[in-house]
């Protein structure tokens, strides 16, 4: 029986009108797939499909005869009343859909994949990755300006910052010249410096020994309670307190999403007692408060007390020192100054971070007591560490505050100005060094005509090579890294079998007393994972190192200025945890049946026996360690790649446009005006 259909004497029924609409709009879609097939050769594709046999007067008049279908197709609408739908899809979002369809067919290319098409050669398996690497990068600086759109806001950020006014109006010609000529390979850069315009953050971190009194001296100064006070924080976990409207805590994790809570629990994250070994695997800590003195883009760093840190050598400690602008270092008065004190500034110092030296608690002394102690802890700091500095006293407790507020008007506050300034004198920097690249791509393409010899172009074609492997280098380095973590348990195990077999041969055979091996079993396995930690620290540097070179070498090839050395790209790997387990309170004594066996089988024996009462422990340290530091890892990675992509990319960008393989830019006899501009902005 056939299905009745609405019959519409006066016209088409709804069906009928939306069989009529969907033909039309497919037939559009083919119109329009003519233009493109018409536009091919000014695409520019890299792998054109047609050959274009069709002249110039043929190409209008099949415009013409597309532009007339069009015109009756909307009239043949319009005769039976069907009205088009209006658009409903963002360009943006289908551009977006697109990339990550091209993001997911370049990942798909990388070695691992390509071998099921067949064996990949180890030596051109980085090259691979670099090519992979390379695209990606490009389509997700291409993603990123697709979904942010940062353009459409520049002029607007610009003019906000009226105090940077000469460096704002030189970003903003720069960056109309980007724009004119198509020199997208800088966009990223401009971006980064303005940020950096927008960024009026002084990084303040607060150094000292456990119950150095950190925390009371933050709370007084910034007039809170929130900090907790008397226990012992999370090793390696430091605390940064910034600005809010509303006092809100913000923690990251090593193996689950970030959290937002209320502020009053920060003691459940930061502290040992109620966060044992770091057993929630914490890995970063923001507590923001309505403070007025974080009103100016200030935070402060109350960093986990050192204890043996200081100790554990002077490039680890290092390494574990936050990037801050000014270190505060505390000086218990009611111990005095400790070796451990003194290894702290002179790491400090080492890193090039001024340092004010405070002597907190010193309520507790009388004058002349407390005038003593200052002139013993000046004199031990200038033959210890060769640095003259002044010795504040400090106390947290009302009767004494006056103390630390003259210390905070005198010494820390005027700093915030300084701050500023040594800020914008980084930001004149980046900008000239941005203007000059720029004006030396611009003057390579007026000199585009001149023939490049065989030999300058096998030059530019090595750069680009060498490039490409050091960014291959960069995708490997977190797999390989993540594999190198997984040993750091086994490598713990190993620590305790060793450990075992030292005692057991120590004892003797025939010992029947009890063995206090928790020191022992503590020592051996912190000495084991610290040296792991610092091979990663020690290949995570190589590798920065080998791309600042590759930097300064493409460079000079390239006949552009060299890399910009600044303060605001050192230090890429600063900040990695440093693993110190807690105190292992443990006795032992072994079986007859163990000791009398003896060799391996007993060392196995007995570290078996013991690793039951260390998981929970020593071994729970190690693995919420590994886990931490991987999210270091890879955060670290992901900063020497964005900075060694920022400068790459312009120097990829030349050597394609020096080997004629990209299309030249428009207007080519105002290149000379451009640098003009470029040059006068400078002057004035």
């Amino acid at each position: 029986m056939e299905p009745e259909v609405e019959i519409n004497e006066g016209g088409l029924n709804e069906h009928q009108k939306r069989h009529l609409r969907v033909t039309c709009q497919y037939v559009d879609k083919l119109l329009a797939d003519i233009e493109s097939i018409l536009n091919s050769s000014a695409s520019k594709a890299a792998f054109p499909r047609y050959v274009l046999d069709v002249s110039p007067a043929q190409r209008r008049t099949l415009e013409d005869y597309i532009a007339r279908i069009r015109a009756q197709l909307l009239r043949v609408l319009e005769s039976q009343d069907i009205y088009r739908e209006p658009p409903s899809i963002p360009a943006s979002r289908a551009v977006h859909v697109d990339l990550g369809s091209i993001d997911i067919a370049l990942f798909e290319l990388k070695p691992r994949y390509m071998r099921g098409y067949g064996p990949v050669p180890e030596d051109l398996a980085r090259e691979v990755e670099g090519i992979v690497g390379e695209l990606q990068g490009l389509v997700g600086k291409l993603n990123r300006f697709v979904l942010n759109r940062t353009d459409q806001d520049f002029k607007a950020r610009l003019e906000r910052l009226s105090e940077t006014k000469e460096a704002a109006q030189l970003l903003a010609t720069i960056e109309r010249v980007v724009a004119s000529r198509g020199l997208v390979e800088f966009r990223p850069t401009i971006a980064s410096i303005l940020d950096r315009m927008e960024d009026r953050s002084l990084e303040i971190a607060v150094f000292g020994r456990v119950s150095s009194g950190k925390s009371s001296l933050l709370n007084s100064l910034l007039e809170t309670q929130v900090l907790p006070i008397g226990v012992t924080p999370i090793t390696a976990v430091p605390t940064r307190i910034a600005y809010a409207t509303e006092p809100k805590l913000t923690v990251w994790f090593a193996d689950r999403p970030l959290q937002t809570v209320p502020a009053d629990r920060l003691s459940e994250y930061a502290t040992e007692q109620q966060n044992p070994g770091n057993e929630k695997r914490v890995s970063r800590i923001l507590l923001q408060l309505p403070a007025a003195r974080l009103r100016d883009g200030v935070t402060f760093v109350d960093t986990p007390g050192l204890g043996s840190l200081a100790t554990g050598g002077a490039e680890e400690t290092l390494a574990y020192l936050p990037r801050c602008d000014l270190a505060i270092l505390l000086i218990d008065a009611g111990s005095t100054l400790t070796p451990g004190d003194l290894d702290t500034l002179q790491a400090l110092l080492h890193a090039a971070i001024p340092v004010h030296v405070l002597l907190s608690k010193a309520d507790l002394l009388s004058s002349a007591d407390l005038e003593r102690l200052l002139q013993y802890v000046g004199r031990s700091i200038t033959e210890q560490c060769g640095a003259e500095l002044p010795i504040i006293p400090v106390s947290a407790i009302d009767s004494h505050r006056y103390m630390l507020d003259r210390w905070f008007q005198a010494e820390l506050f005027p700093l915030y100005g300084r701050a500023s300034e040594l800020r914008s004198q980084s930001i004149r920097r980046k900008i000239g060094a941005l203007r000059e690249s720029v004006a030396a791509v611009l003057r390579a393409q007026g000199e585009r005509s001149r023939a490049i010899p065989d030999a300058e172009r096998e030059r530019i074609r090595q750069t680009e090579a060498t490039l490409r492997k050091i960014t291959g280098k960069l995708e490997q380095a977190g797999p390989e890294i993540e594999t190198d973590l997984q040993r750091l348990k086994p490598m713990a195990w190993k620590a305790l079998e060793d450990s075992a077999g030292r005692v057991l041969a120590q004892e003797g055979l025939n010992s029947e007393r009890t063995i206090p091996v928790g020191a022992v079993f503590r020592d051996d396995v912190l000495r084991a994972v610290r040296r792991e930690a610092q091979e990663i620290h020690e290949r995570l540097q190589t590798l920065a190192e080998d791309a600042a070179i590759a930097l300064s070498s493409a460079a000079e090839t390239l006949d552009l200025p060299q890399p910009a050395a600044d303060e605001d790209d050192a230090h890429l790997l600063r900040g990695m945890p440093v693993f110190e387990p807690g105190p292992v309170d443990l006795e032992f004594r072994p079986p007859r049946l163990v000791l009398r066996l003896g060799g391996p089988f007993a060392q196995r024996a007995l570290a078996r026996r013991l690793e039951s009462k260390l998981r929970n422990q020593l071994l729970h340290d190690v693995e919420v360690y590994g886990d931490v530091l991987k999210v270091w890892c890879e955060s670290s990675i992901g900063q020497i790649k964005r900075w060694f992509a920022s400068q790459a990319d312009s120097y990829r960008a030349q050597a394609d446009r020096l080997l004629g393989t990209a299309g030249a830019s428009s207007h080519q006899d105002d290149i000379s005006q451009d640098l003009k501009q470029l040059a006068d902005r400078v002057r004035t």
